[in-house]
């Protein structure tokens, strides 16, 4: 059975993402180490109180605020970095979804689905697929996430999803999905650390031009390392999907970019 760890990012009204980093055995104990020598390397280096348990929290540490704030710039930069590679050098994949706000507002307006929803079932939807290349056999995936106020809805449309193709948000029934879907705590998981940094860098690419080129060379270098295991990113805008899927503000997901899965 793989892992898959599931974490969501904004920018304010305009996207919304979903990631979703998949892991064996393998992959979740290189994580779960590595992140915890990078915690242990900060507090070594750093100045302030900074303690190795606290949680990779990828705003925390871009901005320095919360358990970051008293780490020099330098060292939370490194540490973002040291984690990419750690992610990159392990035997996980990565999928990133994502949907335009302005474009599904202007195409569905008051007609559309649940941003929150339609993004859980299009990845969870590739990730599907991804678990059928990964594993020929019917092996299956346990789906966890960081806690979250949508909780039971998230429940209620996986199973549904499972019995069936749900029109307007996946084009076939997910099989490899197993069970329900769990939420946690993310400051008690690296995994779902290693999924949100993943997920805010690649959110950060795409919609913040930044200021300082120091700023510009960290979040390439990131994300960089994060798509040598990414075998999925796209993000839909309604506005120029020329086959939408039936139901309201549901499109159809072509693949941006599609590698083949990592051995």
């Amino acid at each position: 059975m793989r892992l898959i760890f599931l974490d969501e990012s904004a920018r304010d009204r305009a996207f919304y993402f979903m990631g979703a980093l998949i892991a064996d055995a393998a992959a979740v104990r290189s994580i779960e180490s590595g992140l915890d020598g990078i915690a242990r390397l900060v507090e070594a280096h750093s100045c302030g109180g900074f303690d190795s348990t606290s949680e990779f929290h990828a705003v925390d540490m871009f901005h320095g605020k919360n358990d970051w704030k008293d780490v020099p710039p330098g060292w939370r930069a490194k540490a973002c970095v040291l984690a990419s590679k750690v992610i990159a050098r392990s035997t996980a994949t990565f999928v990133f979804r994502g949907i335009d706000l302005d474009g599904h507002r202007a195409r569905y307006g008051e007609r559309a689905y649940p941003v929150h929803l339609l993004t859980l079932a299009q990845i969870l939807e590739a990730v599907d697929g991804q678990l059928c290349r990964l594993d020929p056999i019917e092996q299956l995936g346990l789906v966890l996430a960081d806690d979250h106020h949508t909780a039971d809805g998230a429940r209620r449309s996986l199973r549904d999803f499972k019995v069936e193709r749900a029109p307007g948000y996946t084009n076939r029934p997910l099989t490899r999905i197993a069970d329900t879907l769990y939420f946690g705590p993310s400051h008690e998981s690296r995994m779902l650390q290693a999924a949100d940094l993943a997920t805010f860098f690649f959110n950060r690419e795409r919609t913040v031009e930044e200021r300082d080129h120091r700023s510009a060379t960290t979040v390439r270098t990131i994300t960089g390392h994060i798509r040598h295991i990414t075998v999925s990113e796209y993000v839909w805008d309604p506005r120029k999907t020329q086959r939408p899927a039936r139901g309201r503000g549901a499109g159809w997901v072509r693949e941006a970019r599609e590698r083949p899965a990592p051995r």
